[in-house]
């Protein structure tokens, strides 16, 4: 197991769907793209690219695709479920999970 992220199993855990669109909204920001051009390198619907860079959850394979196209980690985008962002952003980021 890997132990940079044994502590997703610890307890219920969740997507924050609000980081995941900040970060896919910055690296299309950075790429200088637009939403379609970024549609067509992935093949998804703009409007899919538009639900995620907003921070709306998307299906499995559009995450995942995202992920791999910005180059995230799915696991440094889980929170823990019963958790607002506020209470646990900070611990995270303390511990070098947020680069």
């Amino acid at each position: 197991m890997n132990r940079d992220y044994a502590h997703v199993l610890t307890r219920p855990q969740a997507l924050d769907w609000r980081n995941f669109g900040r970060a896919l909204a910055a690296e299309i920001r950075l790429r200088g793209l637009t939403l379609q051009q970024v549609a067509d390198e992935v093949r998804l619907s703009r409007a899919t690219i538009s639900r995620a860079s907003t921070g709306h959850e998307v299906g499995l394979v559009a995450l995942l695709k995202l992920c791999i196209w910005c180059d995230l980690n799915p696991f440094e985008l889980m929170r823990p479920d019963d958790r607002r962002p506020a209470e646990y952003v900070r611990p995270v980021a303390e511990r070098g999970c947020f680069t």
